[in-house]
């Protein structure tokens, strides 16, 4: 017997992919006792001749010689630990995770291991099973390796992100959500990675209130459309907007610029006709315009109708305005005071709108929260931020209004964020 020195096997993987091609830090394979060991000539010189193999990218010489070396008759239990280590680190070079898990495995059985070792070896083995695509022994021996206290935070993601393609989503939301807790107290804001495959798992598994607590936190740091769009249809689905606050619900996706469809824009535009306030609809419709979504297609005509009325009756408000707001003030209707109000503002009369809204609130009114959360509205659009905060914060607990002020809320912070 002679002492041959075999190069450690640490090549590494290629880096993971997560939920929407996120990635975490690559891993290696690690022999799980020391790289000196005692080998024979007839077990040492193939597998140095399969080391040089691989080194070379000339796989099916490599396996061949480790082949030669597994045959020796006389081949101990390190021996054959150091031929199965070589033997994974070329499969895993090939890209074949499932053989390359196998060998490792069989290798890991070979001699004692220390406890450091043993969960080395089964984070590794969760790690080759995902890159295998086998999410089921993948998530089993991840907790085996997290409970023997591998608990990295891009191993506990990857693990978690094994459970959700192994369509156990319950599973993967309740390790995500523990690693955003974990982020939240160490005073981090929770990675998008973390945050963003909790929110899948939280929707795959029908959690619709934890997705949409998820939703709120990724619009902080990532303000797309399309997390908008996932906020604004999970609300719906937990709980339909009542038809008084439908103008208001549309209010505020297009003020996130939720819509897409040149009947959400038309639609709003009715809603503001209905509730006597054509220059909003005008507003409305302008934009769908300016953006390219109306004006063309198939609805041209009764687009380009809905916007010449809404502009002659933007002219006939604002010739009786005047005489309207004397009669109204003479009357004391605080249900009147909140309609002028609205009017006011859509003609760009913020300031007036905003007061005579505030003395509204001092009256006997059909739907006070409604009008406090427009109120808070038009707070925000002057950039009253904290005069607007405090108003949507005396909402009415559990109440429709209180969810769209909250998500005013959200969209102003929102607004800071990505100055």
């Amino acid at each position: 017997m002679y002492r041959t020195r075999l190069p450690a096997l640490r090549r590494r993987l290629l880096p993971f992919a997560i939920v929407s091609a996120l990635l975490v830090p690559p891993v290696s394979l690690v022999g799980p006792v020391a790289a000196d060991i005692a080998v024979s000539r007839e077990v040492g010189l193939p597998l140095q001749a399969a080391r040089a193999a691989l080194d070379g990218k000339r796989y099916d010489t490599a396996l061949r010689e480790v082949d030669k070396a597994r045959a020796v008759k006389t081949i101990t239990a390190q021996e054959k630990w150091a031929v199965e280590q070589m033997r994974a680190a070329i499969y895993k070079a090939q890209g074949r995770f499932d053989l390359a898990a196998n060998a490792f495995e069989a290798a890991t059985t070979l001699v004692p291991l220390s406890a450091a070792d043993q969960a080395g070896a089964l984070e590794t083995l969760s790690q080759l099973w995902y890159r295998a695509g086998n999410y089921g022994k993948s998530a089993g021996f991840g907790e085996k390796a997290m409970a023997a206290g591998r608990r990295s935070e891009a191993f506990r993601l990857m693990v978690a992100e094994a459970y959700y393609r192994g369509k156990e989503p319950a599973k993967a939301a309740a390790l995500a959500r523990s690693l955003a807790e974990e982020q939240r107290k160490a005073g981090r804001r929770p990675s998008p990675e973390v945050l963003q495959l909790l929110a899948a798992s939280e929707f795959g598994s029908g959690d619709n209130e934890g997705y949409i607590r998820t939703l709120r936190q990724q619009l902080q740091t990532d303000d797309s459309k399309e997390n908008w769009l996932r906020l604004f249809d999970a609300m719906a689905r937990a709980k339909p907007v009542p038809e008084r606050l439908e103008l208001d619900w549309a209010r505020l996706r297009l003020a996130a610029g939720a819509y897409e469809h040149p009947d959400s824009y038309t639609e709003m535009a009715q809603r503001a006709m209905v509730d006597e306030l054509p220059a909003e609809a005008l507003a409305v419709l302008d934009q769908g315009w300016k953006m390219g979504i109306l004006g063309h297609g198939p609805k041209l005509e009764r687009q380009q109708r809905l916007r010449d009325y809404a502009t002659r009756q933007v002219t006939a408000q604002k010739e009786g305005l005047a005489e309207r707001q004397r009669q109204v003030l003479a009357g004391k209707d605080a249900n009147a005071m909140a309609r002028l109000a609205m009017a006011q503002a859509s003609l760009g009369q913020s300031d007036q709108a905003i007061a005579l809204m505030q003395q509204a609130l001092k009256g006997k009114l059909l739907s006070p929260a409604q009008v406090r959360l427009r109120l808070g509205m038009l707070q925000y659009r002057a950039g009253q931020t904290q005069a607007a905060a405090q108003t949507m914060a005396s909402l009415p607990a559990g109440s429709d209004e209180a969810r769209l002020g909250s998500v005013w809320a959200l969209l102003y912070q929102r607004n800071r964020n990505f100055q």
